[in-house]
């Protein structure tokens, strides 16, 4: 049964000026190194808190002999605390269970190497608004990106050169689009915003590409080249994909941002000034990163100015309806035709599809159906999206989760997995309890688990329906 009223529920209306949120958490740590030692930590939007040896951590452990650089996590949710294990090497202990994750309440106790931590307070605090639903080219109407484009509006009234911007966020949210809006509201408008993808440097050739190169630096080469900080002299320089920079790369690029010179690959003894603001962005887990090695601390604390989690797409409720009516508008006025409507069952499913790609996938998919579809409603079947929804083209290849990253590919698994077993059991009495048998989870950490995968609510609703 279809509900009579499909007016999207997580859009926040003009004019609102704020919301209630968590916004810090305590901890006390009552056994180990640092026993006695209460730690504060303020919460931001979608913020998880990190513990671990690592100095990225929030919460610093100084047991160096049991506690990994990046021990464990919590992640603050409807249904409670949502404490992780990172992959530690001596696992977190509840009641001295070990446990790769678990839902705790305030006073629970839990141990992480030698080290016992007790959650003992959780305040909740009223952020503002934007009274905007777009911050540049990047839309959202759900308090997540309203909250978020309230930040990013007071960050670009800033001086252009006082704070440097870290942005995160799984493929396709939109980090590019931030990074061009903080650019285009800022004094540095009217200068070059360049842009330097990491992942794509070849390596032999990265430190000419980033630094540039004077005359003789290589055969058949242009005279001279500057490289990107010259090029974006006086303007914003946006470091897509960070986390791919190679580390022998890392702290040359170091020198360039406390200095604010360059010397070019071949003039070592020639330095030029560069006056660039510097905004990077990556889908990389850099804490993890500093950990293992893999990326240098003082660069990570350099970048780190004002850091920007993008929310994914399947966390942003009925944004999916909006921005594709929104890009069904774009598409009819580029076509010269009336916007295509769509219906009730694209509605639903387009929020049961998980949208791995985000935004950007999203996008791909409207603007297919409204050039193939021949009338003017869109429906779930013009979508082509499968059940777990993947497009027919892609479920053609033997494996599509293979094109994915790692982290991707395993979201993506989960919610296929989630759904099959969901369909497996049914929509009767008691599902959650045999579902969860199936899956050979407790109670609460199936019901967490489909929340964090965006299955929660559209389940409890096919429930629902049940005769």
């Amino acid at each position: 049964m279809e509900p009579e009223d499909d007016t999207p529920t997580r859009a926040v209306a003009r004019g609102t000026v704020g919301y209630e949120r968590l916004g810090r958490v305590s901890l006390k740590v009552l056994s180990g190194p640092d026993a006695g030692r209460v730690v504060q930590v303020p919460i931001g939007r979608g913020q998880q808190i990190r513990g671990g040896r690592s100095e990225t951590c929030h919460v610093v452990l100084r047991d160096d002999d049991q506690v990994s650089g990046v021990h464990f996590s919590l992640h603050f949710e409807p249904v409670g605390a949502v404490l992780r294990d990172l992959d530690s090497t001596n696992g977190v202990y509840v009641h001295e269970v070990r446990v790769r994750e678990a839902i705790i309440e305030l006073d629970t106790v839990f141990r992480v190497g030698a080290t016992a931590l007790q959650l003992t307070a959780a305040e909740r605090v009223v952020v503002p608004l934007s009274a905007k639903d777009h911050f540049g080219e990047l839309y959202g109407w759900c308090p997540e990106m309203r909250e978020l484009f309230d930040e990013l509006e007071r960050v670009a009234a800033m001086p252009s050169s006082a704070l440097r911007v870290l942005i995160t966020g799984e493929t396709g949210t939109g980090k590019e689009l931030v990074a061009r809006g903080l650019h285009d509201l800022s004094e540095r408008a009217q200068h070059p915003f360049v842009v330097l993808d990491c992942s794509t440097l070849p390596r032999e050739l990265a430190e000419a590409i980033v630094l540039g190169y004077g005359r003789g630096a290589f055969t058949h080469a242009a005279p001279e080249q500057p490289g990107v900080f010259e090029q974006a002299h006086r303007g914003t320089l946006f470091l897509d994909e960070l986390g791919e920079l190679p580390l022998d790369l890392q702290p040359k690029l170091l020198r360039v941002l406390e200095r604010g010179e360059v010397a070019r690959f071949n003039e070592r003894n020639k330095l030029r000034k560069v006056d660039v603001r510097v905004i990077c962005a990556t889908n990389r887990d850099l804490q993890k990163m500093v950990s293992e090695g893999r990326f240098r601390s003082d660069l990570y604390f350099r970048i780190y100015g004002k850091h920007v989690e993008l929310p994914s797409l399947s966390e942003r409720g009925d944004d999916v309806i909006l921005l594709a009516e929104r890009f069904l508008r774009a598409m009819g006025e580029s076509l010269g035709t009336p916007p295509k409507q769509l219906t009730a069952a694209a509605h639903q499913a387009l929020r049961a599809a998980p949208w791995p790609g985000n935004v950007r996938q999203l996008k791909q998919v409207i603007e297919c159906a409204a050039q193939l579809t021949r009338g003017p409603t869109i429906d779930a079947r013009d979508l082509h999206l499968g059940p777990g929804g993947i497009t027919r083209r892609d479920q053609l290849d033997a494996s599509p989760l293979l094109s994915l990253r790692w982290d991707e590919a395993q979201v993506g698994f989960q919610r296929e997995y989630f759904k099959a077993l969901m369909q497996r059991v049914g929509a009767r009495r008691g599902w959650i309890g045999r579902a969860a048998e199936l899956a050979g989870m407790d109670r609460s950490g199936f019901v967490k688990a489909l929340k964090r995968l965006g299955l929660y609510r559209h389940a409890m609703e096919d429930a629902a329906e049940e005769p």
